[in-house]
């Protein structure tokens, strides 16, 4: 299923060197300007072949293509910062392994890790990084019936990739971190209140106080898990769920208070406040953001859709911030800024729905869109995440046009 998402990064081996030790090819160049007769052709849903794909140039301070595939059929699923000038993005190309990663001059294709090589259709391939010497793939593995059940890890060591022993028992997970080489982390989500852990020997069950969509933070800033409960304060027979931040001490997840969420009357049917996306800027600069909403057509006068959930946390509480949303929206994600700050991407055509909150309590600011692509009626990119290291915020997902007949992985950058 396509989603309006984003996600931010920055990424890159040693220079000059691909992800599998041997030299980097030369980049997929992007074409500029006006397109051809011919190019229009070949960007064209009805021929949906190999090439190039021409992309106009970008409003200023607004979103760019940084890299467009020239295959048909790929896609990109998640992207991570390594570094200040490294960044890694991964996904599938006609259910074969798609992994790239940049290296401060341009994104490129990476050889795949020994024995990883296909993917199975529809199913996401993860990655997060705690450096450049720590890069981990979360893979999806087939069972003897052709389905998922389990997923396997790999990890890259600055030199080579090596397989992680075990494995997580879960066909798919929500989001995944990685603190260091024995701090790996993952959620399933709505499905189970756990989440798996490496700690170096093994993937451990660890519970979670409540339901968890997301992941973010590290060693020295703290980890957090964010979702939902159902019970406790503000959980009421119209007010289903409620928002829930987790963090880890070491031994335990802890939940942390959060403000609670309800409709005013007449309240609509089965109302639900939930988390599903979390930034870690500093120990006292952490950001989350999801939804309140309801069961749409249970009733004729429904209340308009609220605003998408902000908060922030300053080291001793978290507290609601004003989220801008001036349209319908979906999924709203949060990265860091290029430069500082915390972004909002919330719409999916061409990450229209782009904002920058500079601080705590300040007036978001909208940026420009992707321009638009000739012959392309869509774009749509799957999560956002962004590293405030390296000047530059990432977006990684999935061009497409005609419903989805027509598509190539893409990412775009946020200088």
């Amino acid at each position: 299923m396509l989603v309006a998402l984003g996600l931010l990064v920055a990424a890159g081996c040693a220079a000059g060197q691909g992800a599998g030790g041997s030299p980097s090819p030369a980049p997929v160049p992007l074409s500029t300007g006006t397109p051809t007769k011919a190019e229009r052709k070949a960007q064209s849903a009805e021929a949906p072949t190999p090439g190039p794909v021409v992309t106009p140039a970008a409003s200023a301070g607004g979103w760019r293509y940084a890299y467009v595939s020239d295959q048909p059929g790929s896609r990109l699923t998640d992207v991570t910062a390594a570094g200040p000038r490294e960044a890694w993005a991964v996904g599938a190309e006609n259910d074969r392994l798609l992994l790239l990663h940049h290296d401060g001059t341009a994104w490129r294709r990476a050889d795949p890790p020994p024995g990883v090589s296909a993917v199975p259709p529809g199913a996401d391939v993860r990655v997060a990084a705690s450096g450049p010497d720590d890069v981990w793939l979360l893979l999806p593995e087939l069972a003897a019936d052709d389905q998922v059940q389990a997923l396997s890890a790999v990890r890259w060591d600055g030199s080579a990739w090596r397989r992680v022993p075990g494995r997580i028992e879960s066909p798919y997970v929500t989001d995944f971190a990685v603190a260091g080489p024995a701090d790996a982390w993952a959620v399933h989500g709505p499905g189970r209140r756990e989440a798996a852990h490496w700690d170096g020997r093994s993937w451990t069950r660890v519970p979670l106080p409540a339901f968890a969509s997301a992941l973010g933070g590290s060693g020295s800033a703290g980890l957090w898990a964010v979702g939902f409960r159902s019970s406790g304060e503000g959980v009421t027979e119209s007010e289903l769920d409620q928002p829930a931040a987790m963090r880890w001490d070491g031994r335990s997840w802890r939940l942390v208070p959060t403000p609670a969420y309800a409709f005013a009357r007449p309240k609509p049917a089965e109302g639900s406040a939930a988390l599903d996306g979390v930034l870690v800027l500093e120990r006292d600069d952490v950001w989350a953001i999801g939804v309140h909403t309801f069961n749409h057509g249970e009733v004729e006068d429904e209340p308009a859709d609220p605003p998408p959930i902000l908060l922030h946390w300053d080291g001793r509480s978290w507290s609601r911030q004003s989220a801008p949303a001036d349209r319908g929206y979906c999924c709203p994600r949060l990265a860091a800024g290029p430069s500082g700050g915390v972004l909002v991407v919330t719409g999916s055509p061409r990450l229209r729905d782009t904002w920058r909150i500079a601080a705590p309590g300040a007036s978001a600011v909208p940026l420009p869109r992707l321009p638009a692509i000739p012959g392309l009626k869509r774009s749509q990119f799957f999560k956002v995440e962004g590293s405030a290291r390296s000047g530059t915020t990432w977006a990684a997902g999935t061009l497409s046009a005609d419903g989805g007949f027509w598509s190539r992985a893409a990412i775009a950058a946020l200088s």
